[in-house]
């Protein structure tokens, strides 16, 4: 999924060919040019042998983009089908079964693998909404070899209604009538199971049964009537007048609550059915929806603030990006030192920017944006008539719209780490996923943060936590999706807010995850020894977008965590790593050995001692005795024959609880010594004494004194400040070599 639109990328190793069906890749003649973002990161994504053997072997392969019967991307989605009825995620499965149906003339197989699937699974709404768009596949023909499937399910979801939420009820009732309009029931025995059901539940006291037996009993009231006529004096009734008065009111109460504007479209809808007249239920309907609208923009007003105070933070340019028309597009061209900014690339790619060095838009996305776009850019917008066409059309004709910073500041992660009251509940791994959520960059149904996998995910509205959601929040959310809406949004309920320590241990279990700006596939690159943990850890400390990325130094520190308790779980793969490259990998293993401590006060040629201890046999244990033993023997012919200066290698502060401290009485002899031996010269010049502190410079204390004394130039010191460095020199029992 990118920019709202899916791409297939199939690497067929049998055939060496790629097939990739993005723009960039379709455009390009040469192979070098096809090589897009999408390709990166899928190489980036595989296991590094098999990446660097693709890479290796590109000049074999053939690219192409061509997919006859879209065989290709049909067999992809098969796949991913499969892989989510693996798991037991029978609905996304579904919903890539469903867009494995790509030919409308060889789908027979591909229908009936559905239709099976969501009766054995219970999934009644995803089996009515696949019948509902037949029609708009292409397909309808195919639904009449069917038939008994679609009786199966009749019989259960009358079993089941009262079981489903209204809104729900709502959606399958709205599948249901597109389906009728093209699919007739021919067999009369199942008719009549029908409309007994349907009779027995006009006199149900669930609220769902008695509504959705009555629209279908007014829908199909001639139909009914030749196969019984028992309903037309109930039509008439006094009951079903009073019924209807009761769906109004529910309609009012609807929007009283902030309901769904979905949900009080498909009542609205459904009304025409049961003849309520719109006067009873229009105006308010249409205020509602002019609120809703007026709350979207709000959602906006809200993102626009959180960026600004990104970009105030972080230092962006408010810069010229000279627009360029390109049919329904514009092509900028970025500030030179705004494309260096972390923050700034993630502000641009969240007001719809993306393409090649995100320098692509479409004039729709600068017209929702519009007013973000005046904090950002000097270019005056006032001569493209298409952005001003659908910035009046969201933002209407007021101009009064301001964005206010105090808005985004709710948007600004807290420092928590979060445990609520549902940290009791047992997560089942198979079950659930971790998901980061981003800024949206268009705000779906109210929701200010989504989420990028296959399809873009947006938290149940319903969910106590929606409107705690934060850009950058980890959260526990259930795998099977609330819902899935046009194959391409899907709704997920979240179970709670996580802690960098919780996802860790749980990507650690294998949960899987949806990867964010915290870059929790390093986990597990580490775990399947992908990655050697201190490769990981660079990877983690340079990240560059750490700066604008809250709380990261946090996750640092969870990662660190993480990495220790690997690293004393797995010491002899560590080591062999560590045994790969002694040199760069030096501070790592002096920590797996624990002697970071002790040779902190020690600047001796350590990657030199690894480099020629470390050999392919020998063990841990060995190397920390070996190398112990090479240190003293390095420091001991050291102090036996020291250089002037010499001992600035050791820091008697850092050494001090470490083996190396019995040094230090020899050390500071070595120290006073050299002090006391080196000469300082006298000179005289046109009757000014000066001395020379050059050499003295050299040595330990000698330089020290210098540096106190902020002495700027020790190869000409006045007698006034060889004075002071004479008496400094004497409080400590030092006496100096004065050579006239």
């Amino acid at each position: 999924m990118d920019e709202e639109r899916e791409f297939h990328l199939i690497i067929n190793e049998d055939q060496n060919e790629i097939f990739h069906d993005c723009p960039s890749f379709l455009i390009h003649s040469e192979k070098k040019d096809k090589i897009c973002v999408h390709i990166i990161k899928l190489l980036l994504s595989l296991d590094q042998e098999l990446s660097l053997h693709i890479i290796d072997n590109l000049d074999q392969y053939t690219f192409t983009s061509e997919d006859f019967g879209s065989k290709k991307k049909s067999k992809n989605y098969e796949i991913l089908a499969q892989s989510c009825f693996n798991a037991q995620n029978s609905v996304d499965g579904l919903n890539y079964l469903n867009k494995a149906i790509l030919n409308q003339y060889e789908c027979g197989d591909l229908i009936k693998q559905y239709l099976n699937i969501a009766l054995e699974n219970n999934l009644l709404m995803e089996f009515f909404e696949f019948m509902k768009s037949a029609r708009d596949n292409e397909i309808d023909d195919q639904i009449p070899y069917f038939n008994a499937y679609i009786e199966k399910a009749f019989l259960l979801l009358f079993q089941a209604i009262s079981k489903y939420s209204f809104y729900n009820l709502l959606r399958i009732i709205s599948f249901i009538d597109i389906i009728l309009k093209s699919y007739k029931i021919d067999d009369s025995l199942f008719l009549s199971k029908m409309v007994n059901k349907l009779s027995e539940m006009v006199h149900s006291s669930t609220f769902n049964e008695k509504y959705f037996s009555l629209y279908f009993m007014k829908r199909e009231i001639e139909k009914v009537d030749e196969n019984g006529g028992i309903f037309d004096n109930l039509i008439e009734s006094e009951a079903f007048k009073s019924f209807k008065n009761e769906l109004v009111s529910k309609f009012h109460d609807e929007i009283d609550n902030f309901s769904h504007i979905d949900k009080l479209k498909l009542m609205s809808n459904q009304f025409e059915t049961f003849g309520i007249k719109k006067e009873m239920y229009h105006d308010a309907y249409k205020a509602y929806k002019a609120e809703i609208k007026e709350l979207e923009r709000k959602v906006y007003l809200k993102k626009f603030s959180f960026l600004k105070i990104l970009a105030e933070k972080h230092k962006v340019v408010r810069s010229r990006i000279d627009f360029r028309k390109r049919r329904n597009t514009y092509i900028v061209n970025h500030h030179n030192k705004n494309i260096l900014n972390p923050a700034y690339l993630y502000i641009i790619k969240h007001i719809g920017f993306y393409g090649i060095n995100n320098s692509t838009i479409k004039s729709s996305e600068i017209g929702y944006n519009f007013l973000i776009f005046k904090e950002l850019f000097i270019d005056s917008l006032n001569n493209f008539p298409d952005i001003f066409y659908y910035k009046k059309q969201f933002w209407g004709e007021n101009d009064n719209y301001k964005i206010n910073p105090v808005d985004g500041a709710s948007l600004l992660r807290k420092s928590v780490d979060y445990s609520n009251e549902t940290h009791h509940i047992v997560l089942n791994v198979k079950d659930t996923m971790i998901i980061e959520w981003n800024l949206a960059v268009k705000p779906y149904q109210g929701s200010i943060v989504n989420a990028y996998g296959s399809q873009i995910i947006i938290p149940d509205q319903n969910n106590r936590l929606f409107h705690d959601l934060k850009p950058f929040d980890l959260c526990f959310c259930q795998k099977t999706p609330v819902k899935i809406e046009g194959n391409i949004i899907k709704t997920v309920n979240i179970i709670k807010k996580c802690s960098f320590q919780e996802a860790i241990k749980a990507v650690s279990d294998g949960m899987d995850y949806l990867e964010g700006y915290y870059p929790l596939s390093l986990v597990s690159n580490v775990l399947k020894r992908k990655m050697n943990p201190f490769d990981a850890y660079n990877l983690v400390l340079n990240n560059s977008d750490k700066n604008f990325v809250p709380e990261y130094r946090k996750f640092i520190k969870a990662f660190q965590e993480f990495l220790y308790n690997f690293i004393k779980k797995e010491k002899e793969y560590v080591f062999e790593v560590l045994k790969s490259n002694p040199i760069d990998y030096t501070p790592q293993i002096l920590s797996l050995l624990h002697l970071s401590n002790d040779v902190k006060g020690l600047l001796l040629p350590f990657p030199r001692f690894m480099e020629e201890l470390l050999t392919e046999k020998v063990t841990l244990r060995q190397l920390k005795k070996q190398l112990l033993d090479r240190i003293h023997q390095y420091i001991e012919k050291d102090l036996s024959d020291p250089q002037s200066g010499s001992t600035k290698i050791y820091d008697l502060k850092k050494l001090r609880n470490t083996p190396f401290i019995k040094y230090s009485k020899k050390i500071v002899e070595i120290r006073k010594e050299e002090l006391e031996h080196t000469p300082i010269i006298k000179h005289s010049e046109d009757n000014n004494d000066w001395f020379d502190l050059s050499k003295i410079n050299e040595t330990f204390y000698g330089n020290q004194f210098i540096e106190i004394l902020k002495i700027e130039n020790p190869e000409k010191v006045l007698q006034e400040d060889l004075k002071k460095f004479e008496n400094l020199a004497s409080k400590i029992g030092f006496h100096l070599n004065i050579i006239d």
